[in-house]
């Protein structure tokens, strides 16, 4: 990939089926929705496209099919100045897929297909670009166990996701920053996020709690932060921890303070729920300056 990536996202890479809906069906009935429409997807190429348009240089691990959808989703990464040298195009798997139900509110409900994403395990055991910042979304803990092995001078940043629930917590050592939101943080330690955070940093460096409208929580060591979220209307929640994931580190590539990196954080993800679909709102670097000057004055 020529020179060192600032970042580099590892995870998945997915096609977005977005329903817009008043509410869901009963069982064996149908409803009809508001709205239909087809995104760009995955916790990985959404965290990855979120830094990349806040001017970091950005490149992603990942799979797709050798498929349409494939086809278009590296386009679109592209597009974004995503460095998409070290994604897997699979002859054996579809490209991911997932159908979203976004109810009134922004609340949303997920049926994934996995698809190439299943060949992830496959590629990480292969050499792994350098970046300063390596942040892996939504992974298994083989793939973290694998990209730990190898762990050099990069800090490694998790995201579990969905999967935190098959997570042991000997399984973060050695993660220098762990991002989980209330649900992922008691199914890892069995304890309110306070408490929770406090059990989590014993074994990581930093620990950030995304508490959705009630903003973000930080611990480092003895250390706490917490910043809450700014009040926008929510059209669509579909990847906004991918958004505030992508605000933090950006801050803090750029050596801000941690109270500075959860200001970015909740700032990116505001900009994001107010569009429908993971990337439609992302900002760029000055569209976040500006959303952050107009809240302070």
């Amino acid at each position: 990939m020529g020179l060192r990536l600032d970042v580099l996202a590892v995870g998945n890479i997915n096609v977005d089926m977005s329903f817009f809906m008043e509410g869901m069906p009963e069982p064996d009935d149908e409803t009809f929705a508001r709205d239909f429409a087809v995104f760009q997807g995955g916790s990985a190429a959404n965290f990855a496209v979120g830094v990349a348009r806040l001017g970091l240089r950005t490149g992603i691990l990942g799979c797709v099919g050798a498929d349409p959808l494939g086809r278009e989703a590296l386009r679109l990464l592209r597009k974004e100045n995503v460095l998409t040298d070290s994604v897997r195009v699979s002859k054996r798997r579809r490209t991911g897929t997932v159908c979203v139900l976004v109810e009134e509110g922004g609340v949303r409900r997920m049926i994934a297909y996995r698809g190439a994403n299943e060949e992830l395990r496959l590629l990480v055991r292969r050499e792994i670009p350098q970046a300063k910042f390596v942040q892996l979304c939504n992974v298994s803990r083989e793939v973290l166990g694998a990209v730990l092995m190898r762990k050099g001078e990069d800090k490694v940043i998790l995201d579990p996701g969905g999967g935190s629930k098959d997570f042991r917590i000997e399984d973060l050592r050695g993660v220098d920053l762990l991002f989980v939101n209330e649900l992922e943080c008691r199914n890892l330690t069995n304890a309110d996020y306070e408490r929770g955070s406090e059990i989590l940093s014993e074994h990581v460096g930093t620990v950030v709690v995304k508490l959705g409208s009630r903003g973000a929580f930080m611990r480092e060591g003895e250390e706490s932060a917490y910043q809450e979220a700014f009040p926008v209307k929510v059209v669509d929640t579909t990847g906004a921890g991918d958004a505030f994931n992508a605000g933090f580190v950006a801050a803090l590539c750029s050596g801000r303070s941690g109270n500075d990196c959860l200001l970015w954080g909740n700032g990116v993800a505001a900009l994001k729920i107010r569009s429908k679909g993971a990337r439609t709102g992302l900002p760029t670097l000055k569209d976040l300056a500006t959303f952050l000057r107009e809240r302070k004055s």
